[in-house]
Parts: structure tokens; C-alpha cells; sequence
């Protein structure tokens, strides 16, 4: 059956570009509803996706889980672009090293689905940390947007310089926001263990660490279709085995642990006499050796401890002398909210077109590591845009229309005199009002000058006013978080505008 393996190598394709694509495109030109249609199949955001609002998420669960019951898990070589990625690091040993086998080697289960219960009780509990750093889609976007992206704009920006220097303007140059060492080195770090384990254990980390992994391999133990083998056509040859990323053909007694199999059927093309077949096993196939479930009540049991550790930490509240916590984007509601429910995919980094939301490393705490937060000292957020919860594949960040947007209170801007340059310079400035969206921010009369004044309740801490605001070391204006979002009234006695744009060395 050698159209299984074309079909595979098809759909992975596809999906593999399609899910590239959303974090690399620069221009926003894929229209987000295509983008919500392919990610509610990425079966780790939309389980977090279910437990706030399903809708497409829960057409997503049930194709994944009744797919895998039918077929087995097919998810991990053809919907799974991690999965994906890891095939093109096997496929790399192989042509590396022409004799590079996969010998079969029995899972361990137990530890394998002791971790995956820990990461999502861990998830339900409240602590996000264990699924961030080990869900597939997840680490496929920060790989993607931590580390191939910087890298594409440089080499961009570079063919651009010497382009234009000759008069050709074929390219453009693409602003480039300063990556963060210690997620950039979490992400490197990441994507070098995965290309060790790939290189030389094939699909370890799909069957003992990966927590979508370990949903589908217990599923898949009961799925209809299966690949067996042909004892009349089979002459014990090995090719079968000795090709198997997922390390589960057991050649030498003819039989394949299905629940550790990824459905590539890599083993099936390779045989040369029919030996494979795939289809619905009448026979009842030799039972796995039974979990000592000793060992097993000990792992839960420590889980259960462990989980006093991993619950999100309490976020005290800001005071009037400092910024206080992290600034969610519109959509999130509640730091508490969307904490619990980001996956750090950061898409929506990606999608972003100001690049005001930024990967943090422990702004959040511990368990809120890579999770995005609104950086003011880079951009601010657009008053005309709602891409990031447009795109958000998990909910964390609701989509919202414009109009309910623009209303959206995430943070409230405060002003300290005593480091504004009108105080201290005695001279005019203005740009924090002049910035300003909703004129929260007005200049009124300060002896023969103009000095900025806050009312609060139209502002929406959209951080227009900050980063605009040319005082160093500390800004004379800053926003606020916000630890649950709150509604700004919109002005009836001025027309609202987008705040302007202007050149970073000339920020007003």
C-alpha cells in the first residue's frame, strides 16, 4: 500500500507550510479565519481552547479523537507540525548516516503517561508551565518565531541594504525588535534537544514526553484499523524495523505496538513481499506486558505533591511607584484568565504588526515562562487592531471586534511631574498627548507652558503615551496593568484618532 505513505507525505506538507507560513507571514495577508479553521486542529490548543469558548476547537477535538480511534495516530505524522519537523531530522540521519536504524524498543509507557497526567492536571490547577514547555504546536511556533524569524529578517534586511545601494528596491527592509536572550537560549536549547533525541532515538520525544502524545497513544489502543503482519508473506528480512522512526515494529515476534505507532507507515512502503498489511485486526493481538502499577500510584502520588509547586502564583497588585505586572493584550479579560489558558505559541508575537507584544521569560513567574506581554519600550498597541485574538489558537486572547477593542481597558495610564521634561526642562513637549487615541491624555495650562494631564477614565493603556515619552532613564508617563480589564468610556466631545506614527529616534 504504497499511496498510504504519499498520502501522508502530501497532508504533512501541507499542514507543515501552512502552520510556517502563519508565523512567518510578514504582511498579515492570510486572512485569520483560514488561520483559526487550520489551528482548531492542533489538538494541545484546542483542548485549552474547549474550556472557554469551543466553537471550531471542538470540531478540531472530535476529528483528532475520532480519527485516532479509526486509524490510530495518524495526528502525530500528518496534522502534527512538530511531529512534522522531527521527520525532517530522522530523514537527515538517514542521509547522513545510510545505515542508521531504529530498533524496536518498548515505550516506557509509565512514565510516558505519568508525565502526560502531571502536565495537564498541572494545566486544570492552574499552572500552565509543564504544558508551555513541552506542547508540540507550541514549541514549533516559538522555534519558529524566537528563532527563524530574526534570522530571515536579518538576511532580508541585508540582500536589502546592498540591493538599494545599487538602486534596486525589489525588497524592503523589515524592523527587527530585539530578542530576548533568555528565551531565545530556552528556545535554542529546546530545538537542540529535539534534534539530538530525533537524530538518534527517532520519535522519543513523541512517546515519552510529548502530553498530546500520550492522549493518543491511549487511544490508539483501541483504534479499528491497524498495520499487522502477514505471516504467510513476511521472511523475517527486519527492513521493516530497522525503518520505523517510532521504534514500535517488533520484527524478530512479528508484531507492532500500535500505541506507540505514528501512523508514517514508512514500515508498510519498505517491505518488499507484502509482509505488512493495514487494515481491521479480527484477532485479538498478544497483550502488552502489564504496568506495574506499584510504580505507578508512587509517579501520581508525587504528581499530586508536585502540583502544590505548579500552581500559578498569586499576582499582587500594582502600586502608584512602579509598573507593576505584566500588561495582557486586549482579549485576555484577566491575568489570572489568560494565563491560565495561554500555551506560549506565540502566534500572536507573530501576527502582531506593531511587535508591542513580546515573549516574556519571568514577567508572569515561573509558570507563565514565554507567555506574551505587551512591551511599551518597543511599540504600542495599534487602536485599529485586533489581529492577535483573531489568530489566538487556545482563547487566551478572545477576538474581539473593533469597536469593542477600542473600548478595552488593559491598563491605565499614570503621570509623574517630577520626571517630565516640561518640569525639568522647563519646555514644551506633548507627545504623549499628541499619541494618545482617545485623548485620555490632554496638555492644560502649567504657568507659560503645557503640562500633560491623565483622566483615566478614557484611557485604555494602549502604551501610546510611553513610548512616546523621550524621558530617560524612567518614562514621566507609563501604564499600568490592569489585573482584570476594565471598559473605558469613549469621548463624545473629540473625534478619536489613531495615534501617529512616527520614526523611533523621533518619538514625538
Amino acid at each position: 500500500m504504497p499511496h498510504l505513505r504519499i498520502v501522508r507525505l502530501s497532508v504533512a506538507t501541507v499542514v507543515f507550510l501552512l502552520a510556517t507560513l502563519f508565523f512567518l507571514d510578514f504582511g498579515n495577508t492570510i486572512p485569520p479565519r483560514i488561520i483559526s479553521a487550520v489551528l482548531a486542529l492542533q489538538l494541545g490548543p484546542a483542548l485549552v481552547a474547549a474550556f472557554g469558548s469551543p466553537g471550531l476547537a471542538l470540531f478540531g477535538i472530535l476529528f483528532v479523537l475520532a480519527t485516532t480511534l479509526l486509524v490510530g495516530r495518524v495526528y502525530c505524522s500528518h496534522l502534527c507540525p512538530l511531529g512534522v519537523l522531527q521527520d525532517l531530522f530522522i530523514w537527515t540521519a538517514k542521509k547522513k548516516y545510510t545505515h542508521r536504524k531504529y530498533p524496536f524498543s518498548k515505550p516506557a509507557y509509565l512514565i510516558h503517561y505519568a508525565l502526560s497526567v502531571i502536565m495537564i492536571a498541572a494545566a486544570l490547577a492552574g499552572s500552565m508551565l509543564l504544558l508551555n514547555l513541552f506542547e508540540p504546536f507550541s514549541n514549533f511556533g516559538r522555534i519558529l518565531s524566537d528563532l527563524v524569524r530574526p534570522i530571515i529578517v536579518l538576511f532580508n534586511n541585508a540582500i536589502a541594504s546592498l540591493l538599494s545601494g545599487q538602486r534596486i528596491y525589489v525588497l524592503y527592509e523589515i524592523s527587527l525588535n530585539g530578542v530576548a536572550l533568555q528565551v531565545f537560549v530556552t528556545t535554542v536549547l529546546f530545538l537542540g534537544g529535539l534534534f539530538l533525541l530525533s537524530f538518534k532515538y527517532g520519535r522519543f520525544f513523541c512517546n515519552t514526553i510529548c502530553p498530546v502524545g500520550g492522549i493518543l497513544s491511549v487511544l490508539s489502543r483501541a483504534s479499528l484499523l491497524r498495520i499487522v503482519f502477514k505471516d504467510e508473506e513476511c521472511i523475517d528480512c527486519g527492513l521493516c524495523e530497522r525503518v520505523c522512526r517510532a521504534r514500535c515494529v517488533d520484527a524478530k515476534n512479528r508484531r507492532v505496538d500500535f500505541a506507540a505507532c505514528v501512523g508514517c507507515f514508512d514500515c508498510i512502503s519498505s517491505c518488499p513481499t507484502d509482509g505488512l498489511s493495514y487494515g481491521i485486526r479480527w484477532k485479538s493481538s498478544p497483550r502488552s506486558e502489564p504496568l506495574d502499577t506499584g510504580r505507578r500510584n508512587v509517579l501520581l502520588s508525587a504528581s499530586t505533591g508536585m502540583l502544590c509547586f505548579l500552581r500559578a502564583p498569586q499576582i499582587p497588585p500594582a502600586t502608584a511607584n512602579e509598573k507593576g505586572t505584566p500588561i495582557v493584550a486586549p482579549g485576555g479579560q484577566s491575568i489570572e484568565r489568560f494565563t491560565h489558558r495561554c500555551t506560549a505559541c506565540q502566534l500572536c508575537v507573530s501576527t502582531c504588526p506593531s511587535h508591542v507584544l513580546q515573549p516574556s521569560f519571568l514577567e508572569f513567574g515561573l509558570t507563565g515562562i514565554m507567555q506574551p506581554r505587551m512591551d511599551y519600550s518597543i511599540n504600542y498597541c495599534t487602536y485599529d487592531c485586533s489581529l492577535c485574538g483573531q489568530v489566538c489558537p487556545t482563547g487566551a486572547i478572545e477576538p474581539l471586534s473593533l469597536d469593542e477593542k477600542k473600548l478595552v481597558q488593559i491598563g491605565k495610564a499614570h503621570f509623574v511631574k517630577e520626571d517630565c521634561i516640561v518640569e525639568t526642562k522647563k519646555t514644551d513637549c506633548g507627545a504623549c498627548s499628541e499619541h494618545c487615541p482617545t485623548k485620555a491624555v490632554r496638555m492644560v495650562p502649567y504657568g507659560k507652558l503645557f503640562l500633560p494631564e491623565v483622566d483615566n477614565q478614557y484611557c485604555v493603556g494602549c502604551g501610546a503615551c510611553e513610548h512616546a515619552c523621550p524621558t530617560k532613564p524612567r518614562k514621566a508617563i507609563f501604564v499600568q496593568s490592569n489585573a482584570i480589564h476594565g471598559v473605558a468610556k469613549k469621548r463624545q466631545d473629540i473625534k478619536m484618532e489613531p495615534a501617529v506614527s512616527t520614526p523611533k529616534d523621533f518619538p514625538f
